[in-house]
C-alpha cells in the first residue's frame, strides 16, 4: 500500500480567510480538527464544537499556536437548547458566522437485517436531525441577516451505497440532496451550500478498531492506492468556502481518491443457501 501523502502546508493564503467566522461542528478530531486548523491557518477565527471537551482543547492550544483566534463550546447537535447556546457564545464572540462545516456525525459497521429501528433513528437523529438544528440556527440567526454565508455537509464516499453501513449512506445521502436544496432556496441571500463526499479517511479510529488487513483491503479499492487523510479534505474545504469559489454551490464534491469511479472494487458476497 503507498504511503499516505497530505497536501503541502501553507498551500492556500495566509490571509484568505483574514475577518471571518467559522464554525465547525465536530472540530475536536479527524477531519473537524484539519479543516479548524486550515482555516486558522488562512487568517479565520474558529469556533469548533463537539461532545468531549479534551479534544477541543487540544484542538484550540493547536489553533492559538499558529496566533490565531478561536472558542471551544462543547456542544451535543442533537441537544436544540445546546445547539442555541453554540450560536450564542459564536456570535457573543465574533459578532457572526461566514462559514459552517457541518462535520458531526457517527455511525456503526452492521448487515442490513441487523439494524434496529433505535439503531437507524441513531444515527440519522445524529447525521440529519442535528445537522439540521445547526444549518437552520445558524442560517437564521447569522447567515441570513448578514446576507452571505457557506454551509458544508459532509457524505461518503462511495457514493453508491456501502455495504454494512445502509443507515449511514442513506443519512448522509439525505445531506446532499439538502445542500442541492439550500442552493436553490437560500441563494437569494448570498449563501452557497456545498457538500464534501470523502472517501475511508485513515484516523486513529480506524487503527484501533480495524485490522491491518481490512485496511489494505480498503485502500486497494482506491485507484490512488491509498487511504485518504483528514489533511487531503481541509484545504479542499478552505478554498470552496473562498471567493475563488464563489460559482459553486448546490452540488457534491467528492474527495475519494478516484474511488466512487472505480466502485466497491471487491468480489459479490455469495448467495446464501436455502435453509
Amino acid at each position: 500500500m503507498a504511503e499516505p501523502s497530505s497536501p503541502t502546508p501553507g498551500a492556500l493564503s495566509p490571509g484568505l480567510h483574514r475577518g471571518k467566522a467559522v464554525l465547525i461542528t465536530g472540530g475536536g478530531t479527524g477531519i473537524g480538527r484539519a479543516t479548524a486548523v486550515e482555516f486558522a491557518r488562512c487568517g479565520a477565527d474558529v469556533v469548533i464544537a463537539g461532545r468531549r471537551a479534551e479534544p477541543l482543547k487540544d484542538t484550540v492550544a493547536e489553533i492559538e499556536a499558529l496566533g490565531a483566534r478561536a472558542l471551544a463550546v462543547p456542544t451535543d447537535i442533537r441537544d436544540e437548547e445546546q445547539v442555541a447556546e453554540m450560536v450564542t457564545q459564536t456570535l457573543d464572540r465574533f459578532g457572526r458566522v461566514d462559514v459552517l462545516v457541518n462535520n458531526a456525525g457517527g455511525q456503526f459497521s452492521a448487515p442490513a437485517e441487523d439494524i434496529s429501528l433505535k439503531g437507524w433513528r441513531a444515527v440519522h437523529r445524529l447525521a440529519v436531525d442535528g445537522t439540521w438544528a445547526v444549518t437552520h440556527e445558524v442560517a437564521t440567526r447569522a447567515m441570513i441577516p448578514q446576507r452571505s454565508g457557506v454551509i458544508f455537509f459532509m457524505a461518503f464516499s462511495p457514493r453508491r451505497g456501502i455495504p454494512s453501513f445502509v443507515h449511514a449512506t442513506s443519512a448522509r445521502a439525505a445531506l446532499e440532496n439538502l445542500a442541492s436544496g439550500l442552493a436553490l432556496e437560500w441563494s437569494k441571500y448570498r449563501i452557497r451550500s456545498i457538500c464534501i463526499a470523502p472517501g475511508t479517511i485513515a484516523t486513529e479510529g480506524m487503527d484501533a478498531n480495524y485490522t491491518e488487513e481490512a485496511r489494505a483491503q480498503w485502500a486497494s479499492a482506491v485507484p490512488l492506492g491509498r487511504l485518504g487523510t483528514a489533511q487531503d479534505i481541509s484545504p479542499t474545504i478552505a478554498f470552496l468556502a473562498s471567493p475563488a469559489a464563489g460559482y459553486i454551490t448546490g452540488t457534491t464534491v467528492v474527495i475519494d481518491g478516484g474511488a466512487d469511479a472505480w466502485g466497491t472494487a471487491h468480489p459479490a458476497p455469495q448467495l446464501k443457501d436455502d435453509e
